[in-house]
């Protein structure tokens, strides 16, 4: 099963627009990452399986595979594991298909599953934008930036996510 859901990264002082690919299929068990990934978007793996291990959600026996594209472009931080843990989730059908569509996703993991505040979410919240999206995801502790550029703002069951309306 495949989905892909849209985050960002910094490239110099330019917010590039990025798919996160999820693909869990049979073969042997891993957890890969491909697309000119750095060690700490390579540490999602782990932050992300962990997290979702410590909320309840146990991940198949199966090999994932996520790509991150372009693969011409550095990805850094760990903003991507709120992306990589949802497409996981909605390649798994924990999260409905489509459901994310026309939303960025930005967020580091905890351990224990909560959302922990990422930088440069202002200049991702008008790329988003730019970019035709009606939502931003992104952790509640960068409410205020998020809300600079876009309309209104709620949190979602009481967790540390933002949901921001980019209308």
């Amino acid at each position: 099963m495949y989905c892909s859901v849209l985050s960002a990264t910094v490239s110099g002082m330019e917010m590039i627009p990025v798919q996160v690919e999820a693909d869990v299929s049979d073969g042997m068990p891993q957890f890969t990452m491909v697309g000119y990934v750095s060690a700490q978007v390579k540490e999602a793996q782990d932050r992300v399986r962990t997290a979702l291990k410590n909320m309840g959600i146990s991940l198949p026996p199966k090999r994932i595979t996520i790509n991150l594209s372009p693969a011409d472009v550095r990805k850094e931080g760990s903003r991507f594991d709120l992306p990589i843990a949802a497409g996981v989730l909605m390649t798994l059908g924990r999260i409905p298909p489509g459901s994310l569509r026309k939303t960025m996703v930005l967020g580091e993991l905890g351990l224990d599953g909560h959302v922990q505040e990422i930088s440069g979410v202002f200049p991702a919240a008008a790329k988003a934008r730019e970019f035709g999206c009606t939502t931003l995801l992104v952790p509640a502790g960068n409410a205020a930036e998020a809300s600079a550029s876009c309309t209104s703002a709620c949190s979602w069951r009481g967790r540390t996510i933002l949901i921001s309306s980019c209308l």
